[in-house]
């Protein structure tokens, strides 16, 4: 079979526009040696290096070789449809084949359709979705995915979380919709795939469910890795909320509606239970409240068992899950009759979920489970809580990465543009992956940053911590000149809502372009409004710091307006820099620094996203010239040139290149 090089050098007659970029084939050749020898490989590959093909004509090569599916897990939805409708078309363009490819989502993705029959018979599909039914019933009978984000007329959250798929309350094999469900006919064309991609909160979740939800496979490429350690935690993180208990609660028996898993089973017993369960949902739960500070107002962490209400709630749980699976035994999935069907999977799903919190609240009274992190969070106002909730993760992914993905795999390849911290250092990202035995490799981007691009780096904005009002001050005075300079087309990035909220108020009045908040739309809504309206700002936080990807003079701007730490008091990043201290290491310089360095470069990755793009990247955070650090983090960021001074920018903006369609001017 034709190797890689031997690839790309068709390119150029099928695309007229490519162009041959060698850090791309060094970074395909990479990849296929680590494919062809079984080992891990770590890439950092530049914006423009062109890595989606760098990976997918190896991965493509091996499936067809192998005839074993090569897994593609990204971050964004926004990449993953480039590969679907770009780049594996070119890939099976080039190699003169198809490539069978599908994207793999999440069970709640897809719709249930005996949950449809069930709400449509039973008439609970809630007032708001009255003149829209007729719609989606012609949707659902004519879509082939069955998929939530194909569907392009309204629906309600509740409603779609009526219709859509649940892991643990589906029938499988046992429902008489199972020759014809979505997700199942979905199954078995990622069965039948070369290319499978899917988002890191997947693969996460099957690697917490012991492997159980995606097919067998060897070779798997993490695009957009740099946040995927932390994805992973999140996977095995154990959240219990008093509401969400209740709700649980509810399901089997509500004594004010009369209603519940309770009315089919008929059962006096799991009644009274479940009645005394709710009682003491709220004596437990005041117990962890008087127990934890009374100013808690954010993340805090649970450095000690916690001793609720002697577990009394949690033996009462573990005796309704018994009862509820004692009654089980009554009923049959094997059955003819759907109905009982359908009361044997409720029991069984429910009894689950109780054990569940049974255990969960085992662990915050014994935290005998290894090496976890323990923290509340304030009650959520939104759904009105009035308890905090409790969440525990294990401390650190490493290991997982390494005793349970690790030994599943034959060849991992790790890729981003922004894995790397100062002077190519890629150690702290290896650190985050378990140290796994590895290959690593840099490619720089292509592009002409010190041509295309400036950094404006002022010195006199004032430290927040120590002048929080003149530090506003001097974030508005020079949002209002940069806007006025670029003729609004920017991005004005944030590192909390309040910040944002704090300037948008100074802001607003004074523009004369107009401005949109991330906040007061959402992400998406914003990004539209940004993308529709000219000379427009947009105003936001940690999502458009990554993955948002605007080209050309609609963004010649782009400002941070502090350095992006994570929160010293948030609780993993806490625990972890305890332990990292324990054992000798500076968990600023090892911890914060890095991964701090990751967040800065994808912000400034922005601006810069083809090699037409020109423009400004700004920070408004003097620490980089106040603290010893500030070298480090500005030596990380691409070439750009320098400049500190606001009338040396005014000049050199003058003087940049205009982006025009196809060419520079």
């Amino acid at each position: 079979m034709e190797t890689v090089a031997e690839q790309f050098s068709k390119l150029s007659r099928i695309w007229p526009e490519f162009e041959s970029r060698p850090g791309q084939i060094q970074m395909a050749e990479a990849v296929e040696s680590a494919f062809r020898e079984a080992k891990h490989l770590i890439v950092e590959a530049g914006t423009g290096v062109g890595k989606s093909l760098a990976y997918l004509i190896p991965a493509a090569l091996s499936a067809l070789e192998n005839q074993k599916t090569v897994v593609i897990s990204t971050e964004t939805k926004a990449l993953q449809d480039q590969l679907v409708r770009k780049d594996i078309p070119l890939v099976s363009e080039i190699l003169g084949q198809e490539i069978r490819a599908e994207i793999a989502m999440g069970a709640s993705n897809y719709v249930c359709k005996r949950k449809l029959g069930n709400v449509l018979t039973q008439g609970t599909f809630g007032p708001e979705m009255l003149d829209h039914l007729e719609f989606f019933k012609n949707w659902t009978s004519k879509t082939e995915s069955g998929r939530r984000q194909e569907y392009d007329g309204f629906s309600s959250f509740d409603f779609w979380n009526k219709v859509t798929r649940e892991a643990d309350s589906c029938l499988g094999r046992n429902c008489p919709n199972f020759s014809h469900s979505f997700y199942f006919l979905e199954r078995a064309k990622w069965q039948k795939a070369q290319i499978l991609i899917v988002n890191h909160h997947l693969l996460a979740a099957h690697i917490a469910s012991d492997f159980n939800i995606l097919p067998e496979f060897a070779k798997l490429v993490i695009d957009e890795a740099h946040h995927f350690p932390e994805t992973l935690g999140s996977a095995f993180r154990i959240e219990l909320s008093s509401g969400e208990i209740q709700k649980l609660l509810q399901q089997v028996w509500n004594s004010q509606k009369k209603s519940g898993l309770a009315v089919r089973l008929g059962s006096p017993r799991i009644n009274d239970l479940t009645t005394q369960a709710g009682e003491k949902l709220f004596h437990c739960f005041n117990s962890i409240a008087g127990e934890l500070p009374l100013n808690f107002y954010g993340s805090q962490r649970i450095r000690k068992v916690l001793k609720m209400d002697g577990g009394a709630f949690e033996s009462l749980l573990d005796s309704l899950e018994q009862t509820l699976l004692q009654e089980g035994k009554k009923y049959s999935k094997e059955s003819e009759e759907l109905e009982e069907k359908e009361i044997a999977l409720e029991i069984e799903m429910l009894a689950k979920r109780i054990g569940e919190v049974a255990e969960g609240l085992h662990l915050f009274r014994t935290m005998d489970a290894g090496e976890r992190v323990y923290w509340a969070d304030p009650p959520n106002q939104k759904t009105k809580e009035i308890y905090p909730k409790l969440l525990t993760q294990p401390l650190e992914s490493e290991s997982i990465l390494r005793e349970v993905l690790e030994p599943r795999t034959e060849s991992i390849i790790f890729t981003s543009a922004t894995l790397a911290t100062n002077r190519g250092d890629l150690k702290y990202f290896s650190r985050r992956i378990g140290d796994l035995s590895s290959k690593s490799r840099i490619v720089p981007s292509p592009f002409p940053y010190e041509k295309h691009s400036l950094l404006f780096l002022p010195k006199d904005v004032r430290d927040a911590s120590e002048n929080p009002e003149g530090n506003s001050a001097d974030l508005s005075r020079y949002i209002l000149k940069l806007i006025e300079l670029t003729q609004g087309n920017t991005f004005v990035l944030f590192t909390s809502n309040r910040s944002l909220n704090e300037i948008l108020e100074t802001v607003r009045p004074l523009s004369r372009f107009p401005i949109f908040s991330q906040i007061e739309l959402g992400s998406e809504p914003a990004k539209n409004a940004f993308l529709s309206t000219e000379n427009s700002v947009l105003f936001g936080v940690s999502t458009f710091w990554q993955g948002v990807d605007i080209r050309g003079d609609k963004l010649r701007s782009v400002i941070l307006t502090k350095l992006p730490f994570q929160p010293p008091n948030d609780p993993v990043l806490e625990a972890r820099s305890e332990k990292w201290k324990e054992q000798g290491g500076n968990p600023f310089r090892d911890l914060q620094l890095p991964y701090a360095t990751t967040i800065l470069k994808q912000g400034f990755g922005r601006l810069i996203r083809s090699e037409r793009d020109t423009g400004i990247v700004s920070l408004l955070d003097s620490r980089i010239w106040t603290k010893s650090y500030g070298k480090d983090l500005i030596s990380a960021l691409p070439p750009a040139k320098r400049i500190p001074s606001w009338d040396e920018l005014k000049s050199e903006y003058s003087k940049l290149p205009k982006y025009a369609t196809g060419a520079l001017k």
